[in-house]
């Protein structure tokens, strides 16, 4: 029994670095981004990807210990997570989240995700699968920049393109200041790298216990990754939500959510440039393929109705998550 209780207490503490490394490394290269002047669309892309590291270390940690169940309970599981519990949370607290109405935004995103679901029918996810989710991938940051609203703070349209005569200032603008930035972010990129070095670390000691636990414990490693691991590797969601309430920045954007949804589904594609990725078909499998389908249908209804998220919507998304868990359970 004091084995058990040592071994969820060391699982909380690296799960607890595995969220302070991804913010470590999240909030500074943001601020690099955002001292460069990258593209909003682009940062939105880029942040939705680096929310995903933990979910890739985790991913190549389960690959090397033989337990991929785990890695894709926790890719699939983290989906429910980013829209049920953190979307759904956030609406409720900030009372309501705008949006811009059109789903044409949201649907391609949408569509990936799901794609990857279905494409896991035939029990197993091979390179070329992966290379299929990496061009799908490719063609949705396409449109998300053609789209020019995707990715953006609290939901605002982003404000049409400045001029060529703009972007020529700017440059200068970025050359002039370049001197005094570059001190900044040497810092700034020396915190990154800790960060990461963390993210790291933290991913391999929690696959190392999970490996323990899973030679003691009969658990199904799929439901692990379900239920634990969705929750844990998404702590640099949870991070930024519950930092954007405390501040009221905004910094938890709906874009964002989406970019870390989509960029789950390429870590997934990665992933299997390494290895072959098996998937054991069971009726957990099918009740994850419903929920997604239902809570990205809800979502997406909610998005387009009077152009924000309102409380309400954030209790159905809450409830809808809560239900996916007790399923699980059954």
């Amino acid at each position: 029994m004091m084995f058990s209780f040592s071994l969820i207490f060391l699982a909380v503490v690296f799960f607890l670095i595995l969220g302070k490394g991804a913010d470590l490394l999240v909030g500074n290269l943001r601020a690099v981004a955002d001292r460069t002047r990258i593209h909003p669309v682009l940062l939105g892309t880029i942040l939705g990807f680096l929310t995903t590291i933990p979910e890739f270390m985790v991913g190549l940690n389960a690959i090397r210990q033989g337990v991929p169940a785990v890695f894709l309970g926790n890719i699939w599981g983290g989906i429910i997570v980013i829209f049920g519990l953190i979307l759904g949370v956030s609406i409720v607290l900030q009372r309501e989240i705008k949006t811009d109405g059109r789903i044409l935004v949201i649907l391609p995103s949408f569509i990936f995700i799901i794609f990857s679901l279905f494409l896991g029918l035939k029990g197993s996810f091979h390179y070329y699968d992966g290379l299929l989710l990496v061009v799908f991938y490719l063609i949705l940051i396409y449109l998300d920049y053609l789209s020019g609203s995707h990715y953006q703070a609290d939901g605002e349209i982003i404000k049409q393109a400045v001029s060529e005569q703009q972007h020529h200032h700017a440059w200068q603008r970025f050359k002039e200041k370049f001197l005094f930035w570059r001190r900044e972010l040497r810092r700034e990129i020396l915190w990154a790298l800790i960060g990461l070095f963390l993210v790291s670390l933290s991913s391999y000691a929690i696959m190392e216990i999970v490996g323990i636990a899973l030679d003691i414990f009969p658990v199904a490693p799929f439901l692990v990754g379900l239920l634990v691991f969705a929750i844990g590797t998404n702590l640099p969601e949870i991070t930024v939500m519950l930092r954007s309430l405390k501040t009221k920045s905004g910094d938890l954007s709906f874009g964002h959510l989406v970019g870390s949804a989509a960029s789950n589904i390429l870590v997934l594609s990665l992933l299997t440039f390494i290895a072959p990725i098996p998937l054991s078909l069971s009726w957990r499998y099918y009740v994850l393929i419903l929920f997604v389908v239902i809570i990205l249908s809800v979502v997406s209804i909610f998005y387009v109705t009077t152009r924000k998220f309102q409380r309400w919507e954030g209790v159905i998304l809450i409830c809808l998550y809560l239900s996916f868990i007790l399923f699980e359970f059954l």
